[in-house]
């Protein structure tokens, strides 16, 4: 019995790895002041909240940035910098701008770029410009995914740590429990019995949410592995 979980285990792992992307980055467009513009499109299984927090911080840190459209008081679906240099791109004045939105297991980001006024950067009119904006997002979402897994399993390893403690002080119930079940009448023991059945059994469960807690950060081990440039 062993044996055959150990295979299944190995068969799931297997699958994973080879169906994992953790992200892929796409040519596409974007509806922006009435028009299509080109832009590159990317997924990422966290929220828009902590894409945004990440965007604004990868800028910031990385070529002085300010975002705008996102704090406190203003949360954007559309965020930017303007009359911005990021000699990666370009030694020109830019306009920078991300669509950061929720969706369906996680977040979109389409990602465009303008010299200002109506002269957007695309494979077609900016080719060279246009690969240094998909550099960055690399940059950014090698970044990103890897702090966002590595909070992730962080998160998780403390709810496993908590339940080994609950486990832990459980055990030594029981162990206290039976020492007075000796101690006293028939009718005491059983009711500490009782009480040892219940405590037996929240362990059994608390074991089984540690196995699943242990499946995530294995899957999440595998995405963190996935993690390469497009």
């Amino acid at each position: 019995m062993k044996t055959i979980k150990m295979i299944l285990l190995f068969v799931m792992i297997s699958s994973l790895q080879a169906n994992a992307q953790t992200y892929k980055i796409d040519t596409s467009e974007i509806s922006y002041e009435n028009k299509l513009r080109p832009c590159f499109e990317v997924k990422y299984d966290a929220s828009a909240k902590d894409v945004k927090k990440a965007w604004d911080k990868f800028f910031n840190k990385n070529y002085s940035v300010k975002i705008k459209g996102i704090g406190l008081f203003t949360n954007k679906d559309v965020i930017s910098g303007t009359d911005v240099t990021i000699p990666a791109i370009s030694d020109k004045r830019m306009d920078i701008y991300a669509r950061i939105t929720d969706v369906a297991g996680g977040s979109e980001l389409k990602y465009f770029m303008s010299f200002g006024y109506d002269f957007f950067i695309g494979p077609v009119e900016y080719p060279a410009e246009f690969e240094g904006m998909k550099k960055i997002l690399n940059d950014f979402s090698v970044e990103f995914l890897n702090d966002f897994y590595a909070d992730e399993a962080s998160s998780i390893t403390g709810k496993i740590k908590d339940l080994e403690k609950d486990i832990r002080k459980n055990n030594k119930s029981v162990k206290k429990n039976n020492r007075k079940a000796r101690k006293g009448s028939s009718e005491v023991a059983n009711g500490y019995a009782a009480k040892n059945t219940s405590l037996d059994m929240e362990n059994e469960e608390n074991r089984r949410k540690i196995s699943d807690l242990n499946k995530e950060i294995e899957t999440i081990r595998i995405k963190q592995a996935g993690i390469s440039r497009n």
